[in-house]
């Protein structure tokens, strides 16, 4: 794959994202207009986003397909690639995870603590395992008192 059919690509997803999005909150907002008798609606500052994403996802899309630079010709390579498809197989088995058990604490936890594991591997098996424990537990201790006790949003 080329840089230059990537950033097509890139550019693509997004603007259906974006259009999407833009879709799903006019359509579930309860007041999904931009201005209301109030004031600014809840949906107002979402659909300035979903706008701004769809805007530069098009003038990306067509400044590639207007740029005829070598550079955009090259293959892409991808480097670690290992790295990539682990994370997005952890990512997923977590989030399943999470839907079948219903725990998210305990599964972010295993998560961070895989994640940073695997990234930190070149520096031995245990200290790896070490150091993600316990960056894992820190982070998982944070989330939880920001999300869980200040915020008081269960997950």
């Amino acid at each position: 794959m080329t840089w230059r059919s990537l950033n097509i690509l890139i550019s693509t997803v997004l603007v259906l994202g974006g259009a999407s999005y833009a879709v799903a909150i006019n359509r579930s907002a309860s007041d999904a207009i931009f201005f209301s008798s109030a004031g600014i609606g809840p949906a107002y500052f979402p659909n300035i986003l979903a706008v701004l994403l769809v805007a530069l996802s098009v003038i990306t899309l067509v400044k590639n397909l207007r740029d005829p630079s070598p550079e955009l010709a090259s293959k892409v390579t991808t480097v670690n690639s290992i790295y990539i498809v682990a994370t997005l197989v952890l990512a997923a088995a977590a989030i399943a995870a999470w839907q079948f058990t219903g725990y998210f604490y305990p599964v972010v936890f295993i998560l961070l603590a895989l994640l940073i594991a695997i990234f930190r591997a070149e520096f031995g098996a245990m200290r790896s395992l070490g150091v993600g424990v316990v960056t894992s537990a820190a982070t998982t201790l944070f989330i939880y008192a920001l999300f869980g006790r200040i915020l008081q949003i269960s997950f």
